[in-house]
């Protein structure tokens, strides 16, 4: 497999090599095996956290080696560097203390067709979302874009243009980015009653195009940035009436 990373350093999985093949010169890097295990694995779902015991036993431990959370540490250490070296991105893997790490989500990471794509081409993958009020959600998906232009002025990233169906919370539903496990389902949930308190209550009385963001550190004891919009639906034809949006750049559960 191979991605395209920041729209800049091309990384093949299969041979652990990153390369910028637009610099004139091909600047390359080649990972160890190891360092190259990592990274496929962060990199396959930026955004998610992948937990330290995860990592061990998948890279270390699946083969018969020694696993320790220093070596982990190091390999973390080294591929930030690398990565850094290549795309002038400090943050690319982020830490989340005494849980794991996970590959930033405000990097842009596209998968390439060896066939048929080159750098700068975008992978498309099959979207599914089945969400209930069409209009509405197209003037939620203008908003929410506007927002995180402002939100991410330096980051240009496709991923936060596509919406993708969480739930309903009663007459509420719930829209956010990509595709989610059941567990981060639950912990966008708990953010979303504990900065909203009210929530359940707003949710039973009125029609809401609920959209939200959660940094994923946030779901894991570190602060982080939070945005969500509640937009107000007519009852009679599902139009929308009106927006709140919320913003929050370094939240924590309490």
């Amino acid at each position: 497999m191979k991605y395209l990373i920041a729209n800049k350093v091309v990384y093949d999985t299969e041979s652990g090599e990153l390369n910028i093949p637009d610099s004139g010169l091909i600047e390359s890097k080649k990972l160890t095996h190891t360092a190259n295990r990592i990274l496929s694995l962060l990199i396959a779902s930026p955004g998610e956290v992948l937990e330290r015991q995860y990592l061990l036993e998948q890279v270390w431990e699946s083969v018969g080696h020694v696993s320790s959370s220093s070596s982990l540490n190091q390999y973390i250490s080294i591929l930030r560097k690398t990565l850094t070296s290549l795309t002038d991105i400090e943050e690319s893997i982020i830490v989340v203390p005494k849980v794991g790490f996970f590959f930033s989500a405000d990097i842009d990471v596209r998968r390439m067709d060896e066939a048929n794509e080159m750098p700068g081409q975008v992978y498309t993958p099959k979207k599914s979302s089945p969400l209930k009020y069409a209009f509405a959600v197209f003037i939620v998906i203008v908003l929410l874009i506007a927002n995180l232009w402002v939100w991410y002025p330096s980051q240009t990233n496709e991923r936060y243009s596509n919406l993708a169906f969480m739930g309903n919370l009663e007459k509420c539903t719930i829209s956010t980015y990509g595709r989610l496990s059941a567990d981060t389902r639950k912990r966008i949930l708990e953010v979303l009653r504990a900065v909203e308190p009210n929530l359940n209550e707003k949710c039973l009385k009125h029609p809401i195009q609920l959209m939200v963001n959660i940094q994923p550190s946030v779901f894991y004891g570190s602060r982080g940035r939070i945005f969500y919009s509640l937009c107000s639906l007519d009852p009679e034809d599902g139009a929308l009436t009106y927006c709140e949006n919320h913003y929050a750049f370094n939240w924590g559960m309490k």
